[in-house]
């Protein structure tokens, strides 16, 4: 009876454990269905929706919230209705042992309780299918709210979108900087981080119903707009109303949520299309200046092109020439310039002198979640722990070929690519080959063709502590014109090795 108690105990323990792991899975891709089935195509994805328990860490956490709560209830409520079907349809009339017969009772229950909880990534995912219907509806609420402020709001307030598949927040920061110098930090509200999804905008002006209100000259309120579909930046478009547009770039992040690149450039110019007084954009996009040259908007187009900025690239920052001045942008990697013009050609379009424009840029703060640079004992280390597409990956990877000794490249696959991931992955094992840097792999995707274009410097071992002690060892041989590039979202044991100390 003890070893029956306990193994209830064991079995409730990890279903829990389950229950929390796909809760938690759930959250991290915002509740979409899409985010889900791409992520089921990776080796990983595939290995944890059938996972026998062995998830990591301890204990899942998901972040606490009403969404959260909600889902949990109408999950239980499915349970519930799952206990007594099954109880009247079978064990309140003994028919069970027509299904499984000659079975000890407690076999027979254990075994239809493990059954359950290996079925429970499909309840979870009914359950969060039921909320989408009361989500909708709050949504249309908050969204029709956060439009009726806008629409009563002061009309010296200047509303900027920003959007693009990379470049976003980088623009947006650059921006912001320069607004508040300008005009004071009073004078700008700006999404924080990459709250970009037209929940969090919506929430953000509600929030904020002051600075809508109050009777401040002039205000700015910079939205950072990101999509996973066509009709997701019309929809924030259509609360928001900006005056102005900025468009950063076009690529194929995403791309196997849009469906194709063609879906990608309609999706993103739903701002151009909505801004009523200018839109500003990157011209040496080949994809973004096709659509701008393709598709008529009442909006007045300001294409920005960089290829005569005359820059400067050096290891902690960037040197360019614009408007007869010269500018420096303290941030690695020149593939910032881009944005830093098009942040600088709108805040001259907002009455800004462009004199006071280079004092302004060179003052701007590092950039968080972007790259970074490091020690790392007498070794430059690079971190660029934020991005996660081509462009951004590829642009890391020009920087890091500035430095004249080794180099060592300790990265994970892209996500959400399509029919894109192999193209996209050749070219960045392509662009490390050409570096002749030391590769270390941490997922096993793409590690087959790592393996073949980098040779013997292309480190995976499905033993991430084996894979982990050989970066170990490397570490130890590298110099002060060696460095070393960390990309993307790393396992926290490899993050651990890097802490500051």
């Amino acid at each position: 009876m003890i070893y029956q108690k306990i193994g209830l105990l064991l079995l409730l323990g990890l279903s829990c454990r389950t229950l929390l792991w796909h809760l938690q899975n759930w959250q991290l891709r915002e509740y979409r269905f899409d985010r889900i089935k791409a992520h089921t195509k990776t080796i990983e994805g595939t290995r944890n929706l059938f996972n026998l328990w062995f998830f990591k860490g301890l204990l899942p956490r998901p972040r606490v919230s009403g969404r959260i709560f909600m889902i949990l209830g109408i999950w239980i409520f499915i349970q519930i209705f799952i206990f007594y079907a099954i109880y009247f349809l079978f064990f309140s009339s003994n028919q069970i042992e027509l299904f499984i017969p000659h079975f000890h009772p407690i076999f027979t229950f254990f075994t239809l309780f493990v059954f359950w909880e290996r079925t429970i990534f499909i309840s979870i995912a009914l359950a969060i299918f039921l909320s989408k219907i009361p989500v909708f509806f709050a949504q249309k609420i908050l969204f029709k709210k956060a439009k009726s402020l806008i629409d009563s709001t002061n009309k010296n307030i200047i509303r900027i979108g920003i959007t693009g598949s990379f470049g976003k927040s980088s623009t947006k920061e650059i921006l912001v900087h320069l607004l508040q110098q300008a005009f004071g930090k009073k004078a700008v509200l700006f999404s924080p981080e990459n709250q970009n999804i037209e929940i969090s905008i919506a929430r953000l002006i509600l929030k904020n119903k002051t600075f809508f209100t109050s009777k401040r000259k002039k205000k700015f309120f910079i939205c950072e707009m990101g999509a996973y579909r066509k009709g997701e930046i019309k929809k924030i478009c259509d609360f928001v109303s900006p005056h102005l547009g900025i468009i950063t770039g076009l690529g194929n992040q995403h791309i196997a949520l849009f469906g194709s690149q063609k879906n990608i450039q309609h999706a993103k110019f739903e701002l151009a299309e909505a801004a009523s007084q200018k839109v500003f954009f990157n011209a040496n996009n080949k994809l973004l200046a096709e659509i701008f040259a393709d598709r008529e908007i009442s909006a007045v187009k300001i294409p920005i092109n960089t290829d005569s900025l005359k820059i400067s690239e050096f290891p902690d920052k960037s040197k360019f020439l614009l408007y007869g001045k010269k500018f420096t942008l303290p941030w690695p990697g020149k593939f910032f310039i881009q944005n830093a013009v098009l942040s600088l050609e709108c805040t001259r379009e907002l009455g800004v002198k462009k004199e006071t424009l280079p004092d302004y840029l060179k003052k701007i703060k590092p950039l968080s979640r972007s790259l970074q640079i490091e020690k790392f004992g007498k070794t430059t280390l690079l971190k660029d722990l934020y991005s996660a597409n081509r462009d951004g990956v590829k642009s890391a990877l020009s920087h890091l070929k500035n430095f004249s000794g080794k180099k060592l490249f300790i990265g994970i696959p892209l996500l959400e690519l399509g029919k894109e991931s192999n193209k996209v992955h050749q070219e960045i094992f392509e662009q490390l080959a050409d570096l002749k840097a030391d590769v270390f792999w941490f997922k096993k995707d793409f590690a087959t063709l790592g393996k073949k274009i980098c040779g013997s410097n292309f480190h995976f071992n499905p033993k991430r502590n084996q894979l982990i002690n050989l970066l170990q060892k490397k570490l130890k041989k590298l110099g002060k014109d060696d460095a070393i590039l960390l990309e993307s979202r790393l396992p926290k044991e490899v993050l651990t090795i890097f802490k500051k100390h």
